[in-house]
């Protein structure tokens, strides 16, 4: 077990020298802290030019929305009108027929008044 204690401590302490580990002190230059410095600045360029470039899209799709709005209140507007506008038509056209009607119902109460079978006709048909 000692044998096993001192191999174990002669590697441990022989270990930095095998594989060469010493500390070895990188020096910090004026060049990096300059190219540090430089980095920096595209970074808060490209951001500054994203910032831009997003602000340009968002004004976009705002006119592309109201570009859209308006597309859907013409089309709103015109389907709505064209309803109106079939509505009047058909009140307009058919009021000419229901007086034509009217007379011709009245004009067959007369008449049904003189003939018994004509009378009994539109009695069954719901009309007197």
């Amino acid at each position: 077990m000692k044998t096993i204690q001192k191999f174990s401590l002669l590697i441990v302490l022989l270990l930095p020298i095998i594989v060469k580990a010493e500390v070895k002190e990188i020096p910090f230059t004026l060049d990096d802290r300059d190219r540090i410095i430089r980095t920096e600045q595209k970074i808060e360029a490209v951001k500054t030019e994203m910032t831009a470039r997003f602000e340009g899209v968002d004004k976009r799709f705002d006119q592309l929305f109201n570009f859209l709005w308006a597309i859907i209140g013409i089309f709103t507007t015109t389907i709505i009108s064209v309803f109106g506008f079939a509505f009047w038509d058909r009140k307009l056209s058919l009021a000419p027929l229901k007086r034509e009607d009217e007379k011709l119902k009245s004009v067959l109460m007369e008449y049904s008044r003189s003939q018994p079978k004509l009378a009994e006709i539109l009695r069954n048909a719901g009309m007197l």
